[in-house]
């Protein structure tokens, strides 16, 4: 594979959101949104010294949480 094929490889993860609009899509605060990314429940992307999130990991994040909530009669 040449270099020029990995430059056309789609990226599978979705758009990059920043701090603001990665909170504002999960609906919660930007001081929150660090909280769950500093625990390690959620992934970020570092670029250079900008910090950006993964729709897909967003999406990902959500379903998890959905998934948890999920009362133990249901679970099974």
């Amino acid at each position: 594979m040449s270099t020029e094929d990995t430059h056309k490889t789609p990226r599978k993860s979705g758009p990059l959101l920043k701090r603001k609009e990665a909170a504002e899509y999960l609906g919660i605060s930007e001081r929150h949104l660090w909280t769950i990314t500093d625990r390690g429940d959620l992934p970020r992307i570092t670029l250079d010294s900008a910090v950006r999130y993964a729709q897909a990991d967003l999406d990902a994040y959500i379903d998890r949480r959905r998934q948890d909530s999920r009362p133990d009669s249901e679970a099974a």
